[in-house]
């Protein structure tokens, strides 16, 4: 796992190098992602920088920018590819001769023998850049389900790229100013989903997706899409889905677990943690350990459930308690997000990272599940909104509210107060967008209230963009089907993938996830609906397999999530150290928030009449990333590893003459 970064002036005429200075300002800002080796390649209108976590082939031969032989390509890397041993034995019987262990070498060598057609072999996790030298030509792509992120700034003659929004954001002639309508979708869904980022001008590539860039412009492509069977699935039973999704996971287990570096797994106690830990027992993979991260509120304290599956599997447990000082990690969290980001769970991620980067190097997780197995309850939300829109209209849309409203709030885990105000609200909308309604931070009333008129009429609404996924769903999809195929597509890769990414890189952790890869995907595919879920109870295949180890208060527990006691610590821990931040005066000077929808909002929170934790924590978080990232009040404070010194090379022609090493 790495950052990369880098420059192409596609409409210079004079093909001057780029400023170096930018160049090493560029791969510092991703030291975190990559202490142990650095590079830089600068040439006439390219410049390509890489910061290196070494996993495969720990030599010097991994050192990037990696060329090929004759010096016309160059490659920047970020990932794994778990099959690139096959692929790359493929290359061999065609003539290529190989100079490295790494998959960085295998996908630059696979680009000479087969062009663009090659990321289509690729199964792994994946953003890279590849520079022609000859014909001047700049490839950039993401993996099919957006793992790994790629950001990039056009201004119409320069590209700049990087793994992270820092990296473009060190250039100084990068202007940062916020782009209202990537925040409006923050408000609504605490995330941005891609193309956008909280900046203007600053974009990612969609899972899936590349960008080529010559001296005629650049060219978008959606190369990937998910990979559903060519006609309605063909499983059948249950026993035929359990079996083919346990061999595929244990598949997939034993290619994700090839590293050169400790290797451990996260273990929070939940089915699709559990699958996986189980799955490297299987494989036989010696010393398993494994961490899981503890609350002090024993409402949403997860732990006790890990450690019986490491018991069950007889793993080397490791557990830490974390409780509401978490608070003072915020900023440091949302210097590595770099976007706003209101998903609560990135706080004891981030310390779980920390954590886990003080034994082992990489970590396989379980992520992906829900939206590949209706874990989640919104899809049961979804089946009870069929029948909830039989209500006469006018109880759904004045009495059931007004009920609602009225009754008391709690702070417990999944209080039923909260998931019934929600429901009555995203159950008046049609089919599929009352399951995008279901995540929002900000009701649409709430949104009116915030939003200034000037705005909010011309805006796009948000929830269609989230709906709007489904526009390339195959039509034979049923209802439920088709909520995974957004979920898979929108909230996965813009919330779940982006907490992982950001705050494991944030402590030079590479974390893997074996539920994502392409053949555990494409199995899952090939499920249909009523085998995931029916009634009350998803992941139904999961359940099947892991009943064998566990008993039933195990299998069947309710879904838990690793959630913080936001309602409790947004009412009293948090709650002066909100209003500082959430201030009258921070929040006039945005010009955008409306103080009168804010200050209700925090009155009712206060007094305890309403429960406002989740949108006042997204104002929060909006509220601290404005000071860190837009105005600049707080100080930018990513973590900053001994790392490796940058080793700059230039590039003249053909020609590769390596200078010094210089250090970050």
């Amino acid at each position: 796992m790495c950052g990369i970064a880098g420059a192409f002036e596609y409409r210079a005429a004079d093909r001057s190098p780029i400023c170096e200075k930018v160049g090493l300002q560029m791969t510092d800002a991703l030291v975190h992602r990559g202490p142990d080796d650095g590079g830089l390649l600068i040439g006439p209108g390219i410049l390509l920088g890489h910061r290196r976590l070494a996993i495969i082939d720990l030599s010097d031969d991994g050192h990037q920018p990696m060329p090929d032989p004759s010096q016309r390509y160059w490659i920047v890397y970020n990932g794994e590819i778990y099959n690139f041993q096959e692929i790359r034995l493929e290359l061999e019987q065609l003539g290529h001769r190989f100079r490295s262990r790494t998959d960085t070498e295998v996908i630059l060598r696979a680009y000479m023998e087969w062009g663009h057609h090659c990321a289509q072999r690729l199964n792994g996790m994946f953003a890279f850049a590849i520079w022609d030298h000859t014909s001047r030509s700049l490839w950039l792509v993401r993996d099919p389900l957006g793992i790994k992120p790629l950001f990039f700034h056009d201004n119409g003659s320069t590209l700049r790229f990087g793994s992270e929004a820092k990296a473009i954001l060190a250039d100084p002639t990068v202007q940062r100013s916020p782009d209202w309508a990537a925040l409006d979708h923050f408000f609504t869904f605490g995330y941005t989903p891609a193309p956008f980022t909280g900046f203007c001008g600053i974009r990612q590539l969609a899972p899936g997706e590349s960008l080529f860039v010559t001296s005629d412009g650049t060219v978008h492509r959606q190369w990937s899409h998910l990979p559903y069977p060519s006609g309605a699935t063909s499983v059948s039973t249950a026993d035929e889905a359990s079996s083919c999704l346990e061999q595929s996971i244990d598949d997939a287990v034993t290619r994700q677990s090839v590293s050169d570096v400790p290797l451990g797994a996260l273990l929070s106690g939940g089915l699709d943690s559990s699958i996986v830990v189980r799955a490297m027992r299987r494989a036989d993979i010696t010393p398993l350990n494994t961490f899981t991260i503890g609350f002090d509120d024993q409402h949403f304290d997860e732990s006790p459930y890990a450690q019986r599956a490491a018991d069950r599997y007889a793993t080397c447990h490791h557990r830490r308690t974390v409780g509401s000082d978490l608070a003072a990690i915020l900023p440091r969290v949302l210097s590595h997000s770099e976007e706003p980001l209101a998903d609560n769970s990135a706080l004891p991620f981030y310390l779980l990272a920390e954590f886990v980067r003080s034994k082992v190097t990489v970590a396989l997780s379980g992520d992906g599940a829900d939206e590949l197995l209706a874990g989640y309850d919104t899809y049961r939300a979804s089946q009870l909104a069929r029948y909830y829109r039989w209500v006469p209209s006018i109880l759904r849309r004045k009495l059931v509210p007004a009920v609602a409203r009225r009754l008391p709030t709690s702070e417990k885990k999944y209080a039923l107060t909260a998931l019934l105000r929600r429901f009555v609200t995203g159950a008046n909308e049609p089919p599929l967008r009352d399951h995008c309604s279901w995540r929002r931070f900000l009701s649409a009333d709430l949104r009116q209230a915030f939003l200034p008129d000037s705005y909010r009429n011309d805006a796009a609404d948000p929830i269609d963009s989230y709906a709007n996924m489904a526009n390339d769903a195959p039509p034979w999809l049923s209802p439920l089907e088709r909520q995974l195929h957004i979920d898979l597509k929108f909230h996965l890769p813009n919330d779940m993938l982006v907490k992982v990414d950001r705050m494991s890189m944030a402590h030079s952790l590479e974390v893997r996830v074996p539920l994502l890869d392409l053949q555990v995907v494409q199995t899952a595919l090939d499920i249909p609906g009523n085998l995931k879920r029916q009634g009350k109870s998803g992941k139904l295949p999961l359940k099947s397999i892991l009943k064998n180890d566990f008993d039933a208060s195990f299998v069947h527990r309710r879904k838990a999530g690793f959630l913080v006691p936001l309602e409790k610590w947004m009412r009293h821990d948090w709650r002066d150290y909100m209003h500082d931040v959430l201030s009258e005066q921070f929040v006039r000077s945005t010009g955008f928030l409306q103080w009168p929808a804010v200050q209700q909002l925090t009155e009712g929170q206060d007094t305890g009449r309403e429960d406002n934790a989740y949108p006042l924590y997204a104002l929060f978080v909006f509220a601290l990333w404005w000071r860190m990232w837009i105005s600049g009040e707080d100080s930018i404070c990513p973590n900053r590893p001994s790392a490796k010194p940058t080793r700059i090379h230039r590039l003249d022609s053909a020609t590769l003459a390596p200078e010094p090493s210089r250090t970050n």
